[in-house]
């Protein structure tokens, strides 16, 4: 999925989209009562050497809760809709979709061959990867309104979109790690024991240029982006004793 960049939002849409995004979460971070594979089930399933630990997804709290609020000032006009709200709209449907590709893999694991889980698994990793361009084409729409930042827009649309963008920048770091190590030529150079050095050292770098990029014209956007990739770094480098997620 390209950048949505030419897309008009409406404010229902954006609000539309956003509760999608939460009661997709919410439903399969509950499983609604084991009719659904939570995410900590399919993780412990598909374990990677590069999983950040379990305390590592709470950055998913301040996520939704500065985007909310950042939707619901957009939406009711307090803040211009034009710069990000059609890329957030554009993550936020990557996000979903990652979701339920993601909970289609085969459970137990060991119930299915690395052909049909890989059937699952490329496409999540797609989703994670449209997910990261469109919320980087977010951060960089908005130097283009440096101009036009305030305190409101700093907290709740720079910050979070940085936030955003950083995460999922690690999050398909570990999708395409969950990829390979189901195909046995990638397997022991991009999922072995090293892998989560190379993963750690990959967004540092990453990180690190795009943070120093931002930083003059969307500070708010450069620090979220910091702040996620140094979480990430911090939970990739713990041992995971019992992953839970894969975003």
């Amino acid at each position: 999925m390209v950048p949505m960049t030419g897309f008009a939002a409406s404010p229902f849409a954006l609000s539309a989209s956003y509760a999608s995004l939460l009661g997709v979460n919410a439903a399969y971070g509950t499983g609604l009562n084991g009719r659904l594979p939570t995410n900590a089930l399919i993780s412990s399933e598909y374990e990677t050497s590069v999983t950040p630990v379990g305390a590592t997804f709470a950055i998913w709290g301040p996520i939704f809760v500065s985007q909310g609020v950042g939707t619901a000032l957009m939406a009711s006009g307090a803040l211009p809709m034009a710069p990000v709200a059609p890329m957030w709209m554009a993550t936020w449907a990557c996000e979903v979709v990652w979701q339920l590709v993601f909970a289609s893999v085969p459970l137990p694991a060991k119930s299915a061959d690395d052909q049909r889980k890989l059937v699952s698994l490329v496409p999540a990793a797609g989703m994670l990867v449209a997910a990261h361009t469109n919320m980087v084409a977010a951060a960089w729409r908005l130097t283009e309104h440096s101009a036009s930042s305030s305190i409101l827009r700093a907290c709740f649309v720079d910050f979070p979109t940085g936030l955003n963008a950083g995460w999922l920048a690690a999050a398909t770091g570990i999708g395409i790690t969950l990829v390979a190590q189901h195909i046995p030529a990638a397997k022991q150079t991009l999922a072995g024991p090293n892998a989560g050095a190379v993963l750690v050292g990959l967004l540092t770098a990453y990180g690190t240029a795009t943070t120093l990029a931002l930083s003059s014209a969307v500070p708010g956007a450069a620090l979220g982006y910091a702040a996620a990739t140094g979480i990430a770094c911090m939970g990739i480098e713990a041992p995971p004793k019992h992953p839970e997620r894969v975003r």
